[in-house]
């Protein structure tokens, strides 16, 4: 599709909605398979679980990470068994667990004594791998505190699981979620390393390294930020030169932004305009609470003002905020734009994961549509991608 294909349709889309081109995750799933030989693919659902991006991955033979009963439920509904499943949130109730077991997920993150003992009760004889913290420097959203654990901790929960009749196959870490410094990895799987090689002297007999998510979106049009590509060369090489030899070694990747956060596009219309001091305010349809949430989390937003004459207007900077009562519905403040106007269209651009998910309808206005664009990829991998269909 062109630009000028592009623009058209979103200036016809009723607004708020949220164009998803499912051409460009078939691509971003091709590059992870490329860029990292041999890993294998678990798309975190918490990205985006539109039924359609989590059919495309099962349809490809890719497997599901999980945070809850609710996406345990969606991975069936694509056809995914158990086999194809795991779960990375360290946090997990006793009914979401026996559903696990009953499903035969295949394996199931800890990282803390008492999650290694809940899991046992009831989740007896499951596979389980230990989250280490590492450092997030350089990502967007930093996720370290919450979750992890140090080196020391990490073989005594396997000691502890392997007492308690469990299996413990690896190591798991996540680097921070739009993480900008490939290196972050490199230094987490030498980390993992070291554990892997002491857990050996224990006993263990990992296999399985979870490299996480944190794969940034964006690198088409900022060439700052590191590619699917430059991110695979790094992880393989690190992975060669600290964890040791492992045969059968499962190389796991948790893409969610990375996949599905460049197929997407926000478009909202300008409802209302006021001058707030020395400052100009836009009030969109969309805002923090129905769509933005991440820009309240820090996360800048790349717009484009959709009119034909955009180009040839005084810049103005402004500040940009949602429809609601709420004083926290601000989306962005002191940015630079062409001059703008009520009823003209702002196009959020990257927004394919977090949008929808985080959204709820707070004052009763409402969560974006989806609009899906070259939905038929998700059956087939035609060399080229031509059709547009509207969901």
């Amino acid at each position: 599709m062109t630009t000028v294909q592009l623009d058209a349709l979103l200036n016809e889309v009723p607004t708020p909605s949220l164009i998803l081109d499912f051409a460009d995750i078939a691509n971003n799933y091709q590059q992870f398979e490329t860029s990292f030989p041999g890993g294998l693919i678990y798309y975190a659902m918490k990205a985006n679980a539109h039924a359609d991006i989590v059919q495309l991955v099962v349809n490809r033979g890719g497997g599901l990470e999980i945070a809850s009963l609710a996406e345990l439920e969606k991975s069936f509904n694509a056809g995914a068994d158990g086999s194809r499943i795991i779960c990375s949130n360290p946090i997990k109730n006793p009914t979401f667990l026996r559903r696990m077991h009953e499903a035969g997920v295949y394996a199931v993150v800890v990282d803390s004594i008492y999650e290694v003992d809940k899991v046992a009760q009831y989740m007896p004889g499951a596979r389980v791998y230990v989250r280490l913290a590492v450092d997030n420097k350089g990502s967007v959203l930093p996720l370290d505190g919450k979750f992890g654990v140090d080196a020391a901790l990490a073989l005594e929960l396997c000691d502890r699981a392997r007492e308690l009749g469990l299996n413990p196959i690896g190591l798991s870490f996540h680097v921070g979620s739009q993480c900008l410094s490939p290196n972050n990895w490199v230094k987490a799987i030498a980390a993992c390393g070291d554990v892997w090689r002491e857990a050996a002297l224990r006993g263990h007999d990992f296999y399985f390294l979870d490299i996480g998510g944190g794969y940034p979106a964006g690198s088409k049009h900022d060439a700052s930020i590191p590619t699917i590509a430059a991110i695979g060369s790094a992880v393989m090489e690190a992975v060669a030169n600290h964890i040791p030899y492992t045969p059968d070694l499962m190389l796991v990747l948790e893409p969610g932004r990375g996949l599905s956060g460049d197929a997407g596009w926000l478009v909202t219309t300008v409802e209302g305009k006021a001058a707030r001091g020395s400052g100009e305010w836009l009030y969109l349809d969309a805002g923090v609470f129905n769509g933005l949430m991440e820009t309240f989390e820090g996360f800048p937003p790349v717009v484009k003002l959709l009119a034909g004459d955009a180009a040839e207007r005084p810049m103005q900077r402004y500040t940009i905020a949602g429809p609601s009562c709420d004083s926290c519905d601000v989306v962005a403040r002191n940015l630079e734009m062409p001059e703008t106007h009520i009823g003209e269209r702002i196009v959020f651009i990257d927004v394919g994961a977090y949008t929808n998910e985080y959204a709820v309808a707070f004052n009763g206005f409402p969560i974006p549509q989806v609009v899906a664009l070259n939905r038929h990829v998700i059956d087939e991998i035609p060399a080229v991608y031509e059709e547009v269909l509207y969901a």
